[in-house]
């Protein structure tokens, strides 16, 4: 069996979400909002079944996902709660009824970004005698799917006219609602702001309209509405250093896997691929069987270190593929056997995907979604 694998704590994703709400409660004079856990791109890397689960139980109103190859999945072990597709439908030729009467069957909610996306489901609906529920998406300056914000109000009102859709809510998504400088975000929240107002002196009432993700739900209150989308909160990470602390998050993902070879080399040795480590004394390396393939990063060669009972090293070389290797010294109490610690934190460290993110140069998102499928997953 391979040791490599990512050990999930529940325990602590519960602990997150309720960091979140008491934030929410704490914050919010509007009375109860809802709270949609985002769990698309595998739930971050974690696993989206078990993580939607575990949210479920703890009391989340929706699961977001990003397209509806995720949504079918999830439903088969999420029979009843919501979920909402943040992505656009691709209007099929081939056989849209069937298409449009697998997506009813599961029950999803689709996002409605253009009035054909709209027309196509009013459509096909009707001809199944059935209504789709829709959150219709509006484009206040991120410029990547939804109806511009200027000419939306016109749009709205067509949809309104169709009568096999379920119009359940509106949402919006930010610029740069993690940053310092607040003045994007708090544009792009009164053109939306201005759009809600001019819907209900239209009389169009929409029940549930959100905004807010991880950054806002730190860093703009107004921003909550009906409903807040928390995605890295949950998974244990602020989205960016100005938010760092101002709730008490723990990382829920520890990747770990275990030395399983080591041996003693000369002094002016070189290791791995490329030739870009050699050893200074007579030494001893340690290998260990992650790479790449794995999702650990190229770019933490030579400059990342891994856990070993409560101490760090380096990393020695190039990392391969499905190996590293690390430097453990002329002497060193390391066995085969041994855990090793290369993403997350123990007791003694801390290697969270914050800190590897600014090594690579990245951000944690991008660390935790690139964990591979590969990897087990271990729930705890």
């Amino acid at each position: 069996m391979n040791p490599t694998r990512a050990e999930i704590d529940l325990k602590k994703l519960e602990h997150n979400y309720n960091s979140i709400k008491d934030f929410i409660r704490g914050k919010n004079g509007r009375g109860k909002v809802k709270i949609c856990g985002v769990v698309k791109a595998n739930a971050y890397g974690h696993g989206i079944q078990e993580i939607s689960r575990k949210l479920i139980s703890l009391g989340a109103d929706y699961l977001g996902v990003a397209n509806y190859d995720e949504a079918i999945k999830l439903r088969s072990v999420i029979p009843d709660s919501n979920i909402l597709v943040f992505g656009t439908l691709i209007h099929s030729k081939l056989k849209p009824s069937a298409y449009v009467s697998k997506l009813l069957k599961y029950n999803l909610i689709a996002t409605v970004a253009s009035l054909d996306t709209a027309k196509f489901l009013d459509y096909y609906s009707g001809r199944l005698g059935r209504k789709f529920k829709v959150h219709i998406k509006i484009d206040t300056g991120l410029k990547r799917i939804g109806f511009d914000v200027k000419r939306a109000f016109k749009n709205i009102e067509h949809i309104f006219g169709y009568k096999n859709l379920e119009i359940e809510g509106i949402y919006t998504h930010f610029a740069t609602s993690e940053s310092g400088d607040k003045s994007f975000a708090k544009h792009q929240l009164n053109r939306f702001y201005d759009l809600l107002e001019m819907l209900r002196k239209a009389g169009m009432k929409i029940p549930i309209v959100h905004s807010a993700n991880s950054g806002a739900i730190l860093n703009i209150k107004d921003s909550f509405f009906d409903m807040v989308r928390p995605g890295l909160l949950l998974y244990g990470y602020y989205p960016s250093d100005d938010l760092r602390n101002k709730i008490d998050l723990k990382p829920i993902m520890n990747l770990k896997s275990k030395v399983t070879y080591i041996k003693r080399v000369d002094a002016n040795t070189s290791i791995s691929y490329g030739r870009k480590f050699f050893t200074d004394k007579r030494s001893f390396i340690g290998s260990v069987p992650i790479g790449y393939g794995d999702g650990y990063w190229r770019a933490f060669s030579n400059i990342g270190k891994a856990g070993i009972g409560g101490r760090l090293y380096p990393i020695a070389g190039t990392i391969t593929m499905d190996w590293l290797m690390l430097y453990l010294g002329v002497k060193s109490p390391v066995r085969i056997g041994d855990d090793v610690l290369l993403m997350g934190s123990d007791d003694e460290n801390y290697l969270g995907a914050d800190k590897l993110a600014k090594i690579a140069k990245t951000i944690p998102y991008e660390i935790l979604c690139a964990v591979a499928d590969r990897v087990q997953r271990v729930y705890i």
